[in-house]
């Protein structure tokens, strides 16, 4: 899997979008960025051209050493040996193999007959996997959520601090895990998240821009609601992967013509898939971007760079980031959806 520093061609810069396969270094990274910026500007003046060339060859002098590191694993989750619930009739699940805790965050008005439990049937690699059920929401709540943090924001993690996904340290993070949405799932009729990246909110400071709502979901998969479906079959959900950013803030078509949208797929009620992401974080002139890479059952849907997360330094958002599944969606009357969990892990 790729894992070199992301670059986009409109700022004479290169993607390596079709580098799968290649491990490649700094050094190689800012070697294509020299010619590609040389052949952009083959028709500027012999002064800037030399410019160009002398900025490209300090940079390949800085970088030759740098090359970026493979992540390593740091967290595997199957719910089998030395994994499982805390106690009867408790949600939170412990982990005896890294001695981690990961609770389930409830809020106020969700309802649910069938209480967060670790289950032997049906699993995508048996003997067990997790089973997350949402009932039709409390009159008054003003959402609905069962959603277990696997890497946190602010916990102790694996490996300590250099494991902590930050945004703009331009380390790659790949995440991974198996889910199945049950065969009685209903539709939601507003959406659901069931992964995100959340990057928390900061209380008590305020943002330097003030028409913006930043941080949440800076990463999710959100099914597609009952209004904006296009496939009517009763065994299939539509989902979409989007971002977050100062410009990307609300969904309303749930597809891409909503500007965070970067893809929309389907999957069939009781069957399982599994779903990859390759993450990376830099900043640009006070701009956050990066590679966002998605593959579903090994298969490449996107991988490129875009501009996802906040500038803490310029909104009331902390810099650090988690990693949660679970069900998550506005506080919807009806409607009842069970979803599984299995083989979730982090490398960093």
């Amino acid at each position: 899997m790729q894992t070199a520093i992301p670059f986009r061609r409109g700022a004479c810069v290169h993607d390596h979008e079709n580098g799968e396969g290649k491990d490649r270094n700094a050094f190689e990274v800012v070697t294509d960025l020299r010619r590609t910026c040389v052949q952009e500007y083959d028709d500027m003046s012999g002064a800037m051209a030399r410019l160009k060339w002398g900025v490209a060859f300090a940079a390949t002098a800085f970088l030759a050493g740098a090359a970026v590191s493979e992540p390593r694993q740091l967290l595997s989750v199957d719910f089998d040996d030395g994994q499982g619930m805390k106690a009867a009739g408790s949600s939170a699940i412990v982990d005896a193999r890294s001695n981690l805790t990961f609770n389930a965050t409830i809020d106020k008005g969700t309802k649910a007959a069938d209480r967060p439990e670790i289950v032997t049937q049906g699993c995508h690699s048996p003997p067990r996997c997790l089973r997350i059920s949402i009932d039709p929401s409390a009159r008054g709540a003003a959402k609905n959520k069962i959603m277990y943090s696997f890497w946190s924001h602010y916990k102790p993690l694996p490996g300590g601090e250099p494991g902590r996904i930050r945004i703009g340290d331009n380390k790659p993070t790949t995440v991974r895990f198996s889910m199945k949405l049950d065969d009685q799932y209903d539709t939601p009729v507003h959406q659901m998240i069931h992964f995100q990246i959340l990057q928390p909110k900061v209380s008590g400071r305020a943002s330097k821009v003030k028409d913006v709502n930043p941080g949440g979901p800076v990463l999710s998969l959100r099914i597609v609601p009952t209004s904006r479906r296009r496939n009517k079959s009763p065994d299939v959900e539509e989902f979409i992967i989007a971002v977050r950013n100062p410009q990307a803030e609300n969904l309303y078509y749930f597809d891409k013509r909503d500007k965070g949208v970067l893809y929309r797929g389907e999957v069939r009620k009781g069957a399982w898939n599994t779903f990859s992401f390759v993450l990376q974080s830099m900043d640009r002139r006070g701009e956050m971007v990066g590679r966002v890479g998605f593959w579903m059952n090994d298969q490449k849907k996107f991988d490129h760079s875009v501009a996802w997360g906040f500038n803490p330094a310029v909104y009331a958002v902390s810099p650090q980031m988690g990693f949660e599944l679970g069900s998550y969606r506005s506080a919807d009357p009806k409607g009842h959806q069970t979803v599984y969990f299995d083989d979730i892990r982090v490398d960093r």
